[in-house]
């Protein structure tokens, strides 16, 4: 049995005239017969009793009418769902992220993609790169957004933002008065930082990038989560050094100092395995660009930090002379209620 004598018969049990079932089906008469009694032959019994002056469907006929209206809707539906699916106007799409990614500019991506997708249903799961990569090998990822520089067999990896980082201390340290601190600011301090196990390459660029393999290993803590450091941080128990994007939200008694790595940058990139799914590829595609382009832009030189002293919310001032770490205390223009 095919699905085309499944239409035939419906099409002749609508109708209840050989011709104008034909016409409908777009086929020669004798065809359509031909697929009636293929049908009734392979179903075991008369569906239809036909004579010169009428067309009428037997009891059988009439049953079977009804389950062969159920697998031809269940048969449009499937189509219609996988070509949906093809084209990346639905389906289920899997994706693996870190905190900076979320942050910087895939939240508002999946808010302004489910909306003009409404077909579609995504499943988000933070986890650190490492995981993402085997995630994405073993087929439990459709789409990643890692910490670079990472690496995996048949795991594709595309750099497509970049953010700079901060120096995250209690409002009370020494260090809290400078709108910007050097590497060599945090000789002394306790570092509180990413456990390289959570993204090996990135952990090894950003030590070098601080010469923290120049400090004792006593002098650096780590963990596998960003909050943990920064909550650690803000009691004093060290200074954390987190991407700019990594945390966004933070206690009044914590502060936020951009740290100046010349060039280095946290790069964050999108990762999939071959073939890229359709649905990734559409909402790659639709990545907030604006976002990704303040990322790329911003940087220790050129990125202008709110000043403790604002007035009012959302009204910050530049500093035209910020106090940077330069081995000894600059003069600033920002007063701050902890720098009088």
């Amino acid at each position: 049995m095919e699905i085309r004598h499944l239409r035939s018969f419906c099409a002749l049990a609508e109708t209840l005239h050989f011709g104008m079932a034909a016409d409908r089906l777009n086929i020669v008469q004798p065809a359509l017969s031909t697929h009636i009694k293929q049908l009734e032959q392979h179903v075991g019994t008369r569906l239809v009793e036909r004579s010169h002056h009428h067309v009428r469907l037997t009891a059988a006929g009439r049953d079977f009418l009804r389950h062969a209206r159920d697998i031809l809707h269940g048969i449009d539906r499937a189509i219609a769902s996988a070509r949906n699916v093809g084209s990346g106007a639905a389906g289920t799409l899997r994706i693996g992220a870190v905190s900076s990614a979320l942050n910087l500019f895939l939240a508002h991506t999946i808010r302004a993609f489910e909306e003009s997708c409404p077909g579609v249903e995504i499943t988000l799961l933070t986890l650190d790169s490492c995981r993402q990569v085997a995630a994405l090998a073993q087929g439990q990822l459709d789409l990643g957004f890692v910490r670079m520089p990472i690496a995996r067999d048949n795991v594709e990896i595309r750099t497509i933002a970049y953010e700079d980082f901060d120096v995250v201390i209690a409002r009370g340290h020494s260090l809290s008065g400078y709108a910007r601190l050097t590497p060599e600011a945090l000789s002394g301090q306790t570092i509180l930082m990413l456990s390289r196990e959570n993204a090996p390459g990135f952990h090894d660029a950003l030590s070098r990038a601080s010469h923290l393999q120049d400090l004792p290993s006593k002098k650096i803590k780590y963990f596998h989560e960003y909050t943990s450091a920064i909550q650690m941080a803000g009691v004093g128990l060290g200074v954390a050094i987190v991407p700019t994007c990594a945390v966004i939200s933070t206690g009044d008694e914590i502060r936020r100092v951009p740290l100046d790595l010349g060039a280095h940058r946290s790069e964050i990139g999108a990762a999939w395995v071959d073939p890229l799914p359709p649905l990734a590829e559409r909402l790659l595609s639709r990545l907030d660009m604006a976002r990704i382009d303040t990322a790329r832009i911003g940087g220790p030189d050129n990125r202008v930090r709110p000043c403790d002293g604002a007035s009012g919310p959302g009204q910050n001032r530049a500093c035209s002379e910020p106090k940077i770490w330069r081995g000894a205390p600059a003069k600033s223009c920002c007063v701050s209620p902890d720098m009088e």
